[in-house]
């Protein structure tokens, strides 16, 4: 074959293989962008899932609160109760110790 038609196949050959060498440039620059995408997205939901349970988990602190304040309020009302059944108890005894008092007197 004569120089020319040899330069010419060469010329060929060398377009199909920067043909394919950008196609696999495309396809792995495809499949990057689209693992960065994939992973941004559970990135995103991940962020959501955890925003969601800190907003649980503050609500189910605040309704602990409430029922601490509510389990406080009842025990210093059971506390002012108890308080003023030993006061009635203890004037009961004095009046019991002056009724036996004056029998023995």
């Amino acid at each position: 074959m004569d120089r020319c038609a040899m330069e010419f196949i060469a010329r060929r050959w060398w377009r199909r293989a920067e043909v394919w060498a950008i196609a696999i440039v495309l396809v792995a620059g495809g499949t990057v962008l689209g693992y960065q995408a994939c992973y941004w997205s559970l990135a995103e939901k991940q962020a959501m899932q955890v925003e969601e349970i800190r907003s649980a988990y503050a609500a189910a602190m605040n309704e602990r609160d409430k029922r601490l304040d509510e389990l406080t309020r009842k025990t210093g009302t059971a506390v002012e109760k108890a308080s003023k059944a030993a006061t009635t108890a203890t004037q009961a005894a004095d009046k019991a110790l002056e009724a036996v008092d004056r029998v023995s007197q």
